[in-house]
């Protein structure tokens, strides 16, 4: 077994768990609040695109990285496979965030809508799901990893 391999699988586990925690809260908590501010609304959704993107950006950017050299690094087999899924679970969830998310989060650093809310939270369970789902193939991927 290789500790490079390893390493880059912990990192990959780690980092895309974070970024399902985020996410979720995201999802249930923060986007559905958006309602409620009356006043200000612009200025707050622009302070939360600038800490967002602070937060966030670093660590799908590793996601990313990770995701990539875990394709080249899997030994075959099953490892292959979930490193494929994980990698295409990956694409799919940086395309739901460039086609959708951006586009509303822009749209309200403009102007309140109840509608581009309603969207961005209806969109958002897009991306809630796939990382959900690239954590859990991140799962098996380290449990085969040591047990194969």
């Amino acid at each position: 077994m290789h500790l490079d391999l390893i390493y880059l699988s912990i990192v990959q586990l780690v980092v895309t768990w974070m970024l399902v925690g985020i996410v979720w809260f995201s999802q249930v908590v923060h986007y559905p609040l958006y309602k409620k501010i009356k006043e200000g609304f612009v200025e707050y959704e622009r302070a939360h695109i600038r800490r967002a993107a602070f937060l966030k950006g670093p660590l799908m950017l590793i996601e990313a990285i990770t995701a990539i050299f875990l394709i080249g690094m899997a030994t075959g087999g099953i490892l292959t496979k979930l490193a494929g899924v994980n990698l295409i679970l990956l694409i799919a969830i940086w395309l739901s965030t460039c086609l959708f998310q951006l586009a509303q989060h822009q749209k309200l650093s403009v102007r309140f809508s109840n509608k581009i809310v309603q969207g961005l939270i209806h969109s958002n369970w897009i991306r809630t799901l796939l990382w959900t789902a690239k954590g859990i193939v991140m799962v098996f991927f380290l449990y085969y990893l040591f047990h194969t």
